[in-house]
């Protein structure tokens, strides 16, 4: 799916950037070793395969991590209260994908234990159903009501903007996570950010201080209006500069994996 839908991609090994290039020629010519042993071990449907390649290792448990680590820990819901303070403590990140723990069923993190022991987390995702920033983070706050049976579960100060500190926190830990110059408007950082269209009606009576409300609970992704990533402005009005190109490839892929099965 990456080698049919992305044009860049990063690899990273233990909370470091390894490997990165155009996609067709990492895959094609994968030059660090690690990149080498995931392409190794991706299931082909062409060639019969008596067991996947493995790579060795395993992930550390929470009790096992240190200060300062560099983990990202994926998904991080079915930890035992001590591992969720644990996993605060250590400084590493919990990259979660709320919307694939839905639609999975698999469960529900402790947000906002995990935030008042100061943990740090990240979103992203690994969903067959829906790629969207706003609605992953959405869906955070959201189950946390629904166990909870409260409202505004993932701030620490009362009274604050739960889209802010929501979108402030996965851009903070995010960051971390990927090991890059990011997740600010600075000098020195990547030029990544979101433009939100400004005449769209879900901000007709907002403030500024509302905006990611809005964005996050309200109108999604709909109100993105502008995307640049590293520089480069890549959606303009709503639309993807290569949408059409990169639907087309997306059809095909699924025409030739349907065609195969």
């Amino acid at each position: 799916m990456v080698a049919e839908s992305c044009d860049w991609v990063y690899v990273m090994y233990a909370g470091r950037i390894v490997e990165e290039g155009p996609v067709g020629r990492l895959f094609a010519h994968p030059s660090h070793p690690y990149t080498q042993a995931l392409l190794n071990a991706t299931p082909s449907i062409e060639l019969a395969q008596a067991e996947l390649a493995a790579i060795p290792g395993r992930i550390p448990s929470p009790y096992e991590i240190g200060p300062g680590c560099r983990w990202c820990l994926i998904h991080a819901t079915h930890m035992t209260p001590d591992e969720t303070e644990r996993l605060a403590e250590s400084g590493a990140v919990a990259g979660l994908c709320p919307l694939t723990e839905a639609s999975l069923g698999d469960g529900t993190f402790a947000g906002p234990a995990f935030l008042r022991s100061g943990g740090s987390f990240g979103i992203g995702t690994d969903s067959n159903i829906q790629i969207d920033a706003a609605a992953e983070l959405r869906q955070l706050e959201y189950s946390q009501r629904l166990h909870h049976r409260g409202r505004n579960l993932m701030t620490l100060d009362e009274g604050e903007s739960t889209g802010r500190r929501l979108f402030t926190s996965a851009l903070a830990g995010g960051a971390q996570a990927m090991g890059q110059p990011m997740g600010a408007l600075a000098p020195g950082q990547r030029a990544d950010f979101v433009v939100l269209d400004p005449d769209h009606p879900a901000l007709a009576a907002a403030g500024p201080e509302s905006w990611l409300d809005c964005w996050i609970f309200s109108a999604g992704r709909a109100l993105v209006k502008d995307v640049v990533a590293g520089g480069r402005q890549v959606v303009s009005d709503g639309r993807h500069h290569r949408r059409d190109a990169i639907a087309a490839r997306y059809r095909a892929s699924l025409a030739r994996l349907v065609g195969e099965v």
